[in-house]
């Protein structure tokens, strides 16, 4: 799943700043199929975090989620275009300390996870207790 869109660049920074780093060809053109890899690639690395503590596809829609996504993507597209600020660099680097943290543990996404076998000390896990059993099936 892609976490966030052009038009969440758009939203954040403002139509005129994509010209400065998508319009690969000074023709006042977006190059929108390099936008959406950038988003994509940024989806992708996001998942390779997120993926150590959440099952994956997350399918809900979290704002928090969808700027790191942008801040990720719109510093690759500053650095492709040549383009790059210390700001844009910062704000990768918030990003990817914000992922860093979630997969730690210190921070939590807001998203309701199924249930997972919870781990005991000593690597053992355990379960839910069943709920069919031969005993309480007795007489089906």
């Amino acid at each position: 799943m892609i976490y966030a869109s052009v038009d969440d660049i758009d939203k954040r920074y403002g139509e005129d700043f994509l010209y400065t780093i998508a319009d690969r060809n000074q023709d006042d053109t977006l190059d929108t199929a390099a936008i959406e890899r950038s988003l994509s690639d940024a989806s992708d690395l996001m998942n390779s975090y997120l993926a150590t503590r959440y099952t994956l596809p997350i399918m809900e829609t979290l704002p928090i989620l969808s700027r790191a996504c942008v801040d990720i993507a719109v510093y690759w597209l500053s650095e492709d275009a040549g383009v790059a600020t210390e700001e844009r660099r910062t704000r990768y680097d918030d990003a990817i300390s914000w992922l860093e943290r979630v997969t730690a543990g210190k921070t939590d996404l807001p998203i309701q996870q199924p249930d997972e076998p919870t781990k005991t000390p000593g690597g053992l896990v355990s379960y839910s207790p069943r709920l069919f059993t031969r005993q309480n099936l007795r007489g089906w």
